[in-house]
């Protein structure tokens, strides 16, 4: 979710995976977590990505819009350093301005459906037999590693 709000996303080629996994876990998500992801993600794949809560190799998450590019393991931090200092190149205030204007309709759906969706969302998040999902989640995964 997090590598979906940044402004360049890099993935080391090899064997890692990224995806949206909440289903899995049994939680939902808050209005803002899917407005993230409606912005970053390719459209004819949104709901596929969310829905599925499947983890991609990083050739697919290209393709789907989960991330910008594949680099190389020994040549990531080198590109993500590049990339930054591209972006750190441009004027502040007119990137800002940029920013603001590409997610106004992120802002709107925010405003408009954060009252409707999130206070039952809350209330799963909260519940004591959610974190337990999350626990076994957490230890069911990291045993596979």
């Amino acid at each position: 979710m997090l590598t979906c709000a940044l402004d360049q996303r890099l993935m080391a080629q090899g064997d890692g995976r990224i995806g949206i996994t909440e289903l899995r876990v049994g939680v939902p998500f808050p209005v803002i977590a899917l407005e993230i992801m409606r912005f970053a993600t390719a459209p004819q794949h949104f709901e596929r990505i969310v829905t599925s809560a499947a983890t991609f190799a990083p050739d697919a998450a290209v393709d789907l819009g989960l991330i910008d590019e594949v680099v190389p393991g020994d040549a990531l931090l080198e590109r993500a350093l590049a990339a930054a200092e591209r972006l750190a190149a441009l004027d502040p205030a007119t990137f800002a301005l940029t920013k603001r204007q590409l997610r106004q309709p992120v802002r709107e759906r925010l405003e408009r459906d954060g009252p409707c969706f999130d206070p039952a969302v809350d209330a799963v998040w909260s519940a004591p037999e959610t974190a337990a999902r999350i626990r076994d989640y957490v230890t069911r995964t990291f045993k596979k590693m």
